[in-house]
Formats: C-alpha cells, structure tokens, sequence
C-alpha cells in the first residue's frame, strides 16, 4: 500500500510537471502492453488520484468513485471496456493522444526470456 508521502510525492510532482504526468501514463499503459496489468493498474491509480481526482473521473466516467478505486487497485479485476474508457477519461483530460508502437525485440532479448 503506498504511503502518504508517495501519495502526496506524486501528486505534488504531477501538479507542476507535465513530463512527469505523461511519463506516469506512457509507463501504465506500457506495462499493461507487455503483461504487467497490475503494474499498470497501480500507475494509473496513481495518476488518477494525482491529476484528474477520483471524483472528477467518477463523474467523466460515469462509474461510482468506489468502482474506479478498486478496479485500479492492486487486486482490480477490470474488463477492457472499463479500463479502456477510464484511460480515455484521462487522455482527453490530459490533452493527449495516445499511441502504440510495435518494435521487434532483439534475438538476444528472445532468448534470454524464453
């Protein structure tokens, strides 16, 4: 569980750096590309908790402020449509557009995963 002074850390940080708030959701939405949804989930909390507010994400989402806190938990289990029309929420609210980009992995990189 994070503690008060990664909360307010967070939140102090996101409020005057705007590379840091994109840098939060490129690193979300990366992790959950390449298998760590949980990761992902606990970053966008942190984000949404630092930069829209859950209240505020409640009323764009039309999901109850309890529904977001626990599908963005460490132990949420949401389906795609509710993620991804949270993660919309907070592009638009960021003013950003998000995009994917498919890289090969190096064959070294393959081979040590496997």
């Amino acid at each position: 569980m994070p503690t008060r002074d990664h909360i307010e850390t967070v939140r102090e940080r996101a409020q005057v750096d705007p590379e840091f708030r994109h840098a939060l959701l490129k690193e979300a939405m990366s992790c959950m590309l390449n298998g760590e949804p949980r990761i992902g989930r606990i970053l966008l909390h942190d984000y949404a908790d630092a930069v829209i507010g859950f209240d505020e994400l409640s009323r764009k989402t039309g999901e109850t402020r309890e529904s977001l806190e626990r599908t963005l938990s460490r132990n949420g289990d949401p389906g795609a449509n509710d993620l991804l029309r949270i993660v919309a929420v907070i592009a638009e609210h960021e003013n950003v557009e998000l995009e994917v980009h498919v890289a090969t992995r190096d064959r070294s990189e393959q081979l040590v995963a496997a």
